[in-house]
């Protein structure tokens, strides 16, 4: 399943110079993704995450997500990114060089699902910035000014990286793009202003020293290669994109000889049809193809994204041969080759992947990674640029709105597979899912890879698979609160550092299953009939797009088709007409307001509710500014309690639909009068609001405990939840085989139970940060301390004949009720302890 990320802005059309304030690429920004990014690896904190910014997804072919840091994990929040280039150390390190608007970001990526932010160098604030690397020094330029940053690598494994020097002039000191021979040691600035190329030695690295020019024609950006056999051995030659009156003029490829630093001299001059801008290009392996994008194209004499061959063979009479497309309408941007496989940054489309050795001048695509999955529109978001140039055959790509992506090309080493589906529920005691790993490669596994993360709402939690031999694994949880919505997935990396997940969209969609020994449907609306719901509340005031049920005509922004399998109707904001324009009928001027029936779950023991909600506020003139509000009531209605709200930004506010499930008495105490609204609002000005709302259901989860209860209230812990007994075996006497587990404690937490006939209520005594729930004549378990490990939960077993006491133990009688509960230590935040909820057990 695909999960979209923020829509692109287009514009009607585009402009045809790249580098000031009218720019499309400013007209365009949009603010950075919020939130942190993803990591495949299991002990990341801070990146691996089921519900922040990885919650939006990434549709993929042949490529594979390693990690993703949004530019506030990169270190310049509120920054955009931009260009992006690689530096791999003499020890064999690899580091992510990611440029923003604010400066460049180091980051290590020698383990591709372990990022790790080195170092900010900051530099003139500017959207166009671009970098190059030579021995140990990165060299970065921007259309800012502060001509040439010389940044020492030399340190860098010891996490040392340091502006060295800045070298500026001849002319401007804006650039837009750096190339750079590191055959022949030279390094060009291209572009910056009217300029074409300006050429420095790196004779000295840590100070660039200009030795000449050619300025016949603006360069936006150039490959410069040395040639070491053939006729051209031994000259250097410049494959310059660009043209006349700032490249929008008799735009083009121009081969310049620079080998003689003070006489450039042109070789070919070669246009080509329906030409806009010649931005960047790259040239094949073998040197006889020269691919070109042109930025101003798509959407204005081509339709679809669009990459020009050029024959240069002989670079002295290079030739235009035809183009290729992939169908796509995003903007052609970046591209660079690698083993035969050119790979393009394309904006919107995100990177795709085309195979030269199929055929040099119309390759078919053969992979893609889409940063920006909702939109391919001719509007330059997204991504922006890649490197593919690492030894270990990492990639990495900026994109300007989410940051780094690192990704690997090529087919999956692994698959997983839950070996018996996915279940409904999970059995609250420890449950067990087994799990089919298969090597597509034998021998591909890390054998210690394998994983386990699952969230029941406060955060992920990682555990090891456990290993039954040959491609048959464990998924074990932990013992759960019943009743808990579950949230999972698997993980496993190959000996090549490719980790696969199942499902494999994960973490931006993940299994989930509720704790319990059974589920049981008590309510179910498909909204093919009204069944008591009810369009409208007092107060509501919005104009246009109130709630009506039916089979929705679908736009950009609301959903074409209900949810359901079966069936096409749902509630949604509007009707619109078919061919109208997106907001014809969207949420305008207020609130509207839909309203469940009164629902009885008085007698339901944990009752969940589900539905299926669509959302989009991500479109008009003023996009991401209003909310989408889901609330309860247990009082048919007198007062409301949030259950979520969607918005303004960030994931589910872009269309597509999303479950959400939630414990009824983890937010209110379910009655006779349980009731929902839904309220979907436009209290902005020019922005596209559209909702949906389908598949409402009630489940009851029965957790088979059938042995005790639970009372009292217990503050959360340092985890953020309560801790919780549940009890396994049975209350009979004559069995005498009950064990309690306490549950959702703090790891390496030592802790043990205390008993009484009494209940009792005395909140934080001793200065502990919890409540004392049994009464006089407590007895402890101290022959049975327990230490919660790395699981949270630790049990005792209860002998009925010897229960203990204040100055002995007792046996149970028939008929009576103990009340048991733990006491454990936390750091909450210093140190302290807690005790859990009450469990009272009455003895048969």
């Amino acid at each position: 399943m695909i999960f979209p990320i923020l829509a692109a802005l287009s514009l009607s059309a585009p402009f045809s110079v790249a580098f000031h304030d009218d720019d499309p690429k400013i007209l365009d920004r949009k603010p950075p993704v919020p939130g942190t990014g993803y990591t495949a690896a299991s002990n990341a904190p801070g990146l691996n995450t089921l519900t922040a910014a990885a919650s939006l997804g990434f549709p993929a072919d042949n490529f594979t997500l390693q990690s993703w840091m949004t530019m506030s994990d990169l270190g310049f929040s509120g920054a955009n990114g931009n260009d992006c280039w690689g530096y791999t150390s003499p020890s064999g390190r690899e580091y992510a060089l990611m440029l923003t608007t604010q400066g460049t970001a180091i980051v290590e990526v020698t383990n591709p699902t372990l990022p790790n932010l080195i170092e900010t160098i900051s530099g003139p604030n500017s959207q166009w910035r671009d970098i190059k690397v030579y021995g140990s020094r990165a060299y970065a330029v921007s259309e800012g000014g502060s001509g040439i940053q010389v940044i020492n690598l030399t340190n860098v494994d010891s996490g040392v990286v340091t502006l060295e020097n800045t070298t500026t002039g001849p002319g401007t000191n804006a650039t837009h793009n750096v190339a750079l021979d590191e055959v022949s040691g030279f390094l060009y600035r291209t572009g910056g202003g009217s300029e074409g190329l300006r050429i420095y030695s790196l004779a000295n690295p840590s100070a660039p020293q200009y030795v000449g020019s050619w300025s016949q024609r603006y360069v936006h950006d150039a490959q410069v290669v040395t040639y070491t056999s053939g006729p051209f051995a031994g000259r250097e030659l410049a494959y310059c994109c660009g043209g006349l009156n700032g490249g929008s003029t008799d735009t083009g490829l121009t081969i310049v000889d620079v080998t003689n630093k003070s006489n450039p001299t042109v070789l070919s001059q070669v246009a080509y049809p329906a030409r806009e801008y010649s931005h960047q290009g790259w040239l094949s392996a073998d040197r006889t193809r020269f691919y070109l994008g042109d930025e101003l194209d798509e959407g204005a004499t081509v339709s679809t994204t669009t990459t020009r061959v050029f024959d240069v063979s002989n670079p002295n009479n290079a030739t235009y041969i035809g183009a290729f497309d992939n169908g796509n309408s995003a903007i052609g941007h970046n591209m660079y080759e690698r083993d035969g496989i050119l790979f393009q940054a394309n904006y919107t489309s995100g990177l795709r992947a085309f195979d030269l050795s199929q055929n040099l001048n119309a390759p078919p695509e053969v992979g893609f990674f889409d940063t920006a999955p909702n939109s391919s529109s001719t509007s330059f978001n997204g991504l922006w640029s890649c490197y593919v140039g690492f030894p270990s055959g990492t990639i990495i790509g900026s994109d300007i709105e989410s940051g780094l992506f690192v990704l690997r090309f090529g087919p999956p080493e692994l698959a997983i597979a839950l070996a018996q589906g996915e279940p409904s529920t999970i059995d609250p005691t420890g449950g067990a899912i087994p799990v089919v790993i298969n090597e597509l490669i034998p021998g591909s596994l890390d054998p210690a890879s394998p994983t386990l993360t699952y969230d029941i709402g406060s955060g992920p939690t990682t555990l090891p698979l456990v290993a039954n031999g040959g491609s048959s694994f464990t998924a074990a949880f932990p013992p759960l609160p019943c009743g808990a919505q579950v949230s999972y997935f698997i993980s496993a990396t190959s000996q090549t550092g490719q980790t696969v997940n199942a499902p494999s969209s994960a973490p931006s969609s993940a299994y989930t299953s509720i704790a319990g020994d059974s589920l049981t449907v008590t309510r179910s609306d498909d909204m093919e009939s009204a069944a008591g719901w009810v369009a409208g509340a007092p107060g509501d005031d919005a104009t246009t797009g109130v709630w009506e049920r039916g089979n929705p005509v679908g736009t950009s922004a609301q959903p074409e088709d209900d949810f359901s399998t079966i069936g096409a109707q749902c509630w949604f904001t509007g009707q619109g007409n078919p061919g109208g324009s997106i907001g014809t009928n969207d949420v305008d001027d207020g609130s509207t307001t839909l309203l469940t029936p009164v629902i009885d779950m008085s007698t339901l023991n944990d009752p969940t509710v589900s539905y299926y909600r669509w959302y989009s506020n991500d479109q008009g003139a003023s996009p991401n500014a209003d909310v989408f509000v889901v609330e309860i009531s247990n009082n048919g209605g007198n007062s409301w309690t949030l259950v979520e709200s969607v918005g303004p930004d960030g994931a589910g506010t872009a269309g597509g639909w999303f479950q959400n499930t939630f414990q009824v008495a983890s937010l209110v105490t379910p009655t006779s009068q349980m009731r929902m609204r839904f309220i979907a609002s436009d209290l902005g000005s020019g922005s596209i609001v559209e909702a949906a709302i389908d598949d409402f259901e009630v489940s009851d989860v029965n957790c088979g405990d059938g042995i005790g209860t639970l009372y009292c209230d217990a503050p959360v812990n340092s985890t953020g939840r309560d801790a919780t007994i549940i009890g396994t075996g049975s209350a009979e006497l004559a069995l005498n085989d009950l064990t309690l587990t306490v549950i959702d404690l703090p790891f390496l937490s030592s802790g043990y139970f205390i008993v009484s006939r009494n209940q009792g209520f005395i909140p934080n005594p001793g200065g502990s940060q919890g409540n004392l729930c049994v009464g006089a004549n407590t007895g402890r378990y101290l022959g049975q301390v327990g230490n919660s490990g790395f699981v949270g939960s630790f049990s005792i077993t209860v002998d009925s004949t010897a229960m203990p006491q204040p100055t002995m133990t007792t046996p149970v009688l028939p008929g009576e009720t103990w009340n048991f509960q733990c006491w454990y230590r936390d750091q909450n935040p210093g140190n302290t302890s807690n005790f859990s909820r009450g469990y009272s057990v009455t003895f048969q």
